[in-house]
């Protein structure tokens, strides 16, 4: 009786090592993912500034889609603006030295569509209909100095004009030192808020 109660115990052990050792097996292989899309899918970027109130503000926390490099008009972007486009006067692009800092920005236009601005009114409109923003704090104003273009323009392909939410303050695709991001310079669209609330942003 002995032998089958020590027997019955040692292999009750072996199951339990080996549902123990499956279950670290499915833990590691988690965490792996985890990592990898973390490295590679996704990254966290923080606010900095007032460029984007009222939608994000300074210090929040955003979750980013690092594989979005061609966002869609409207989308919240993270840039890093180590170079920007410019246009010749026959509208052909090129690139200058930019701000050289990562910057989030929304989407105003993308290549191949035409930008206005009417500075007077503070209405921007895209292929020639009036955008709807909800999300500005401020209307859209003119440079007073540094100015990026003459309007209307169109976009050339592999870039898009960005705009701050809070157009009064926002350093963007206004200004010479922003001007039309490329494409490549997008680190990614931008999910969600994680803090100081959960949300999303668009």
């Amino acid at each position: 009786m002995r032998e089958y109660v020590r027997f019955t115990r040692s292999r009750n052990m072996h199951v339990l090592i080996g549902v123990l050792l499956d279950i670290l097996d499915y833990a590691l292989v988690t965490l792996f993912v985890i990592v990898l899309l973390c490295i590679f899918v996704f990254h966290f970027a923080a606010v900095q500034g007032d460029s984007m109130l009222p939608t994000l503000q300074d210090g929040n926390q955003l979750l980013v889609n690092a594989l979005d490099r061609e966002p869609q008009q409207g989308e919240i972007i993270i840039i890093n603006a180590s170079s920007v486009g410019l246009l010749h006067a026959d509208g052909t692009p090129y690139e200058v030295e930019g701000l050289h800092k990562v910057i989030v920005k929304r989407v105003i236009a993308v290549g191949g569509q035409k930008l206005d601005i009417d500075f007077e009114r503070g209405i921007v409109y895209v292929d020639d209909k009036i955008i709807d923003e909800p999300y500005i704090s401020s209307r859209t104003n003119e440079p007073l100095m540094n100015a990026a273009f003459e309007y209307p323009i169109t976009i050339p392909e592999g870039f898009v004009f960005v705009m701050g939410d809070n157009r009064e303050v926002s350093k963007d695709s206004r200004y010479g030192d922003v001007g039309l991001i490329p494409l490549g310079q997008i680190e990614g669209s931008v999910l969600l808020r994680l803090q100081p609330d959960f949300g999303t942003v668009n």
